[in-house]
């Protein structure tokens, strides 16, 4: 295939700040083809929403994504979602995978895939705990439970993950593991910890170009060589108050490779 080169977006957590984001990328508006988003979202269209999201009280706040629910407000572009820890789950876990929640806005689901400009695009939503990893409670059953238990991703999720058998881009939440070499160390506790092995499994059997990811607030990218010389790029994002370290924007080029512009010196 070739022809027009195109753009699109990675954008690290919003939490419901919707124009901060729109902000972040308003000078490639008009270029942009769609926009993914790597979790913790908030799509809280009203207060009932609020209350079925897992944060402690003071970091509960409605957001933006109502104007955009109701209308008054809508993206210039498509936006395509995967979920993270701070979710309105009791929300999201009853819609079907691919669901336009506004206009121009799309759901991934918890594990889903979708083509977009010609690239396989496939999500997994939610982070590793271990005590949700067999089993997530019915959403139906949500008010006997703390919205916490439903944070988390289910190994049947990630098997669900594997059967796609390949990815062009691959969006989490919570890092891959075994990011961290001597070289490239964060100043975080134990960096052999960073990450979940589950979403680094996911990397290593679909080998995509590429991996966005957020959840940290941290900007970080990296670059996995595999043995046949092929390259995957993981691309971890900041949260939107971080200003340009929460946006990536890339140019899929007519020979179908997929280029950075943050390392074109495009930015």
């Amino acid at each position: 295939m070739t022809g027009e080169d195109i753009y699109f977006a990675g954008v690290g957590d919003v939490h419901g700040e919707m124009y901060e984001m729109l902000g972040l990328l308003k000078k490639w508006e008009s270029r942009l083809s769609f926009v993914l988003q790597v979790g913790d979202f908030e799509p809280h269209r009203h207060e009932a929403d609020l209350q079925t999201m897992d944060a402690p009280g003071k970091y509960r706040k409605l957001g933006s994504f109502a104007h955009f629910y109701n209308g008054s407000a809508v993206f210039p572009y498509p936006v395509w979602f995967i979920g993270g820890n701070h979710e309105p789950y009791g929300f999201l876990d009853r819609i079907a995978n691919n669901t336009e929640i506004a206009t121009n806005c799309y759901y991934l689901g918890r594990v889903g895939t979708v083509e977009l400009a010609g690239l396989k695009i496939v999500g997994l939503s939610g982070i590793y705990k271990e005590h949700l990893f067999e089993k997530r409670p019915p959403i139906e059953e949500i008010d006997r439970h703390s919205n916490a238990d439903y944070i988390g991703f289910t190994e049947n999720e990630v098997l669900q993950g594997l059967e796609f058998q390949r990815a062009d881009i691959l969006l989490l939440h919570e890092w891959p593991r075994g990011l961290m070499t001597p070289d490239n160390r964060l100043d975080v506790i134990d960096p052999e910890m960073v990450g979940n092995e589950y979403a680094r499994m996911l990397v290593d059997s679909l080998k995509p170009r590429l991996v966005l990811c957020g959840h940290m607030h941290r900007y970080f990218c990296h670059q996995i060589v595999w043995p046949d010389d092929t390259i995957t790029r993981v691309c971890c994002l900041a949260h939107t108050r971080s200003g340009s370290n929460a946006v990536e924007i890339f140019r899929l080029s007519g020979n179908r490779s997929i280029e950075s512009l943050r390392s074109l010196d495009e930015r």
